[in-house]
């Protein structure tokens, strides 16, 4: 956005299974937008052994660099950390907030661990396992495959005290290898921690009396991360980026929605697609994003939420996570992700089980204009897939109705849609009616303002309609002739404000 100084400097990596011995030192205002930008659930870790959390100081240099330490008696900035992962859940990654880089198992240097990696390579994997449950909660230990050893804060009068090194071999853990996860949030609260979990949304600022009576809206399923059906395949922020604005220019040199919402997307596009927006429209926007997750197996503990991690790009490198955003004008100051109840695993054609992505919807407050804008991406439905049964699109879509009555009794109106992976009630194919009580309430793109028009629309993805957008009304709807490298049309409109 305008008014933050710092530019979100793009990352590189040569190859995933490349690591640097000692890399350049990060800033870390350097990374604040990418930071800023997402609802990602933070963790602080806390050593059982001295009962202190772990830290990953933006200090140091050389192999002193960003070293992690079991040392802190609160959580700041150093002392956050996001859960990744590039396998669906068989091992995690740990990314510091301190300077937005992935903690590795330094094997250069005696595999101390350091905040160093810029992507996820066989130093960045750590499994995660359960050890055990006494009076304050659960506790792990954290395996480096790549070390063959468990991380162990070093406790003992050693040169590096506290310092955490995956060097245990014995698989009969002390507690200097046990470790407890501690959820925890930013200032403004902008995540919920688990499936369900409305514990953490928090009521968003007064909005100012409605005046406008009408917003532009697009939604649009990016296709960003890996499909190589689609031409954004692998693609790069600044392809992203210049792939959005073609999007506007197909409708007219003048054409700018007051918001969208972009699925199928990575934490990296945010902030290129938001100095794009700015770049052609001459205003300031806030683009946020939210990360879909792997449920993380742990041995015989509640599995863990993880964020899925985007592909790394040929030429580019890491792009952080993989979820949903919302663009919204720059003004922004809150928005809630929320983490939609998703079937844990499923089976496939051949009758193979498979883990499954736990998906989010993404809402931002617009107060100026009493508007809340929001931007989901359900699961896919049907047989041998995620959903067989479209039981949790029922779930999903009550949760993401749920979030649109909160907004509206908080003085809001409601603008909302995405990729639901479901066709329209009219259609009268697997699932259809899985959307029936949302029309039963608003009215979807297609149908304007006629309450009693057809529960349909225009193709979006292939002969289905998957994308929608929900109101109280509208004037104009349309699917885009150019699909900018996806597999799926935009959805725009003009829609009616109550």
């Amino acid at each position: 956005m305008r008014r933050l100084v710092a530019v979100l400097a793009a990352l590189f990596s040569l190859t995933i299974w490349i690591q640097w011995q000692w890399p350049a030192p990060a800033s870390a205002s350097t990374l604040s937008d990418q930071l800023t930008k997402s609802a990602g659930q933070k963790w602080a870790l806390l050593n059982v052994g001295n009962g202190k959390y772990v830290s990953a100081p933006d200090t140091g240099s050389g192999g002193e660099y960003a070293k992690l330490y079991a040392n802190a008696t609160s959580i700041t900035a150093s002392e956050r950390f996001t859960l990744h992962t590039d396998d669906k859940g068989t091992q995690i990654s740990l990314r510091a907030e301190s300077n937005g880089l992935f903690v590795s198992a330094d094997a250069n240097n005696s595999e101390k661990l350091r905040a160093q990696g810029d992507h996820i390579g066989s130093w960045e994997g750590f499994k995660l396992e359960y050890k055990g449950t006494d009076t304050s909660g659960a506790y792990y230990s954290l395996y480096s495959g790549n070390a063959g050893a468990y991380v162990a804060a070093e406790l003992g009068a050693y040169p590096d005290h506290e310092v955490l090194r995956a060097r245990t071999t014995a698989t009969s853990l002390g507690t200097w290898e046990k470790f407890r996860l501690v959820p925890v949030t930013d200032s403004s609260s902008h995540v919920g921690a688990v499936k369900d979990d409305y514990a953490h949304w928090t009521t968003p600022p007064a909005p100012a009396a409605p005046t406008s009576t009408s917003v532009k809206f697009m939604t649009w399923n990016l296709c960003g991360d890996r499909n190589d059906t689609c031409g954004n395949d692998h693609s790069t922020p600044d392809h992203m980026a210049d792939e959005v604005i073609g999007q506007l220019n197909d409708v007219g040199s003048t054409y700018t929605p007051d918001a969208l919402s972009f699925e199928e997307s990575c934490e990296k596009f945010a902030k290129p697609i938001e100095t794009a927006l700015e770049n052609r429209t001459g205003t300031g926007w806030d683009v946020r994003f939210a990360p879909i997750y792997y449920n993380v197996t742990t041995d015989g503990g509640a599995a863990v939420l993880a964020q899925k991690e985007c592909a790394d790009a040929t030429g580019y490198g890491n792009r952080g996570a993989y979820g949903v955003s919302v663009a919204v004008p720059d003004e922004n100051t809150w928005y809630q992700a929320h983490i939609l109840n998703s079937p844990d695993t499923a089976t496939d054609v051949s009758g193979n089980p498979y883990v499954v992505e736990q998906r989010a919807d993404l809402c931002a407050a617009i107060t100026s204009k009493a508007v809340m804008y929001c931007g989901a991406h359900f699961s896919t439905g049907g047989t041998n897939y995620d959903d067989p049964t479209w039981t949790y699109h029922g779930y999903q879509r009550d949760e993401l109705t749920t979030d649109e009555q909160k907004a509206t009794k908080t003085g809001y109106r409601v603008v909302f849609g995405g990729d639901l992976n479901v066709n329209p009630p009219a259609r009268g194919r697997d699932g259809s009616q899985v959307l029936d009580p949302v029309y039963n309430t608003y009215r979807e793109c297609a149908q304007l303002q006629d309450t009693t028009s057809a529960r349909d629309g225009q193709n979006t993805a292939n002969n289905s309609k998957i994308d929608y957008i929900f109101g109280a009304g509208h004037t104009s709807c349309a699917v885009s002739t150019n699909s900018g490298g996806s597999d799926h049309y935009a959805l725009r409109s003009t829609t009616l404000l109550p």
